[in-house]
């Protein structure tokens, strides 16, 4: 899966200044757990059982954002809203570390949730879903929601603002800022909290991000999904068209760098190409999709609505099945004729 670009760091020649936001929102956290004791070693976190990990369900989906789980180390709080270039020594922690390992975190838990509830989905469809609940316009959203922008200490720029006779970051850049912010967040709530972290990390975020997929987990339990699956473009493009020495292929093709436009991957592109029926290599038509199964799928789809072409070659077929059958007739009655 294409990941998600992390810029260089900004070092910033302005005091210190918080993110500011036009957003004014009443969060709540979690009660505070116990935090653990000072160890000279620190746990690595436990990736639970895939038990832990259960599907999403529509009745469950609430449009209330679950509270905010408490970070049990204070240093690894301060760690993650932290800029590389506002630490007071450079040995100091930043939130660039923790904002890797959060990113890891959090593929993980998306990939596992939606394994559980759409266990049938393709593997490039999973990506989609799964980049849907972790790019940086959905977590930047989440970090705004909970205030984590204006507790974050990063350079000036990165405000709404910018700085008097400064840069200005871009949106873009602004963008990734606060989505780097919650994956850092949650991975201090992880590695803060060995034993129960990514536990305490599923649960709220199953609960965070049901609502961005609610869709999708409504047409899984109606069955939707399902049917649309069950009709299979490429086989009933071969039951229009296909017959013997007759070739249906699907190849891939150049995807001039065009993405998705929900998630700014790269799309793969697949035609459709015919052999058979007095034509040798026609493309009959190409689609584009996140993964190729699904671009070979809806390039069957183009050839199909080709109404024209489809006729042609399906009155082809019907002509040699007409003429098999009429040979198979004939073949039979030889049998039944008396013997000289």
């Amino acid at each position: 899966m294409p990941k998600r670009a992390h810029s260089e760091s900004a070092t910033p020649s302005a005091p210190p200044t918080i993110i500011s936001t036009t957003t004014t929102t009443t969060t709540t956290t979690e009660p505070a757990a116990k935090r653990p004791k000072p160890s000279t070693t620190t746990p690595s976190p436990q990736i639970p059982p895939w038990t832990t990990f259960t599907k999403w369900t529509s009745s469950a989906i609430t449009k209330t954002h679950p509270p905010l789980p408490a970070v049990l180390d204070p240093s690894l709080e301060t760690a993650a809203l932290t800029h590389s270039g506002m630490r007071k020594n450079l040995s100091d922690p930043s939130y660039e570390q923790l904002e890797w390992i959060g990113d890891v975190y959090l593929e993980l838990i998306a990939s596992e949730l939606i394994a559980q509830t759409f266990p049938t989905l393709d593997p490039g469809r999973s990506s989609h879903y799964r980049e849907m609940l972790v790019r940086n316009s959905t977590l930047g959203q989440f970090s705004v929601h909970y205030g984590l922008d204006r507790r974050a200490n990063f350079p000036a720029e990165f405000g709404l603002g910018g700085r008097p006779n400064g840069t200005k970051a871009s949106e873009k850049q602004r963008a990734k800022a606060l989505g780097d912010i919650f994956e850092a967040y949650v991975g201090a709530i992880v590695r803060s909290d060995p034993e129960n972290g990514m536990r305490r990390a599923t649960e709220w975020l199953k609960v965070l991000w049901g609502p961005v997929l609610e869709r999708q987990i409504r047409e899984e339990e109606s069955g939707t999904r399902v049917k649309d699956r069950e009709l299979n473009p490429k086989t009933q493009l071969e039951q229009m068209i296909g017959g013997p020495g007759v070739r249906i292929e699907y190849k891939d093709l150049p995807s001039g760098g065009k993405k998705d436009r929900d998630t700014n991957q790269e799309l793969f592109f697949v035609g459709c190409f015919l052999t058979g029926w007095g034509e040798t290599g026609l493309q009959l038509g190409y689609g584009g999709a996140l993964g190729k199964k699904e671009a070979g799928q809806k390039a069957a789809v183009k050839a199909m609505e080709n109404k024209k072409l489809m006729k042609k070659l399906g009155e082809k077929r019907k002509a040699l099945v007409a003429a098999k059958a009429a040979q198979a007739g004939k073949a039979t009655e030889a049998e039944k004729a008396p013997q000289s």
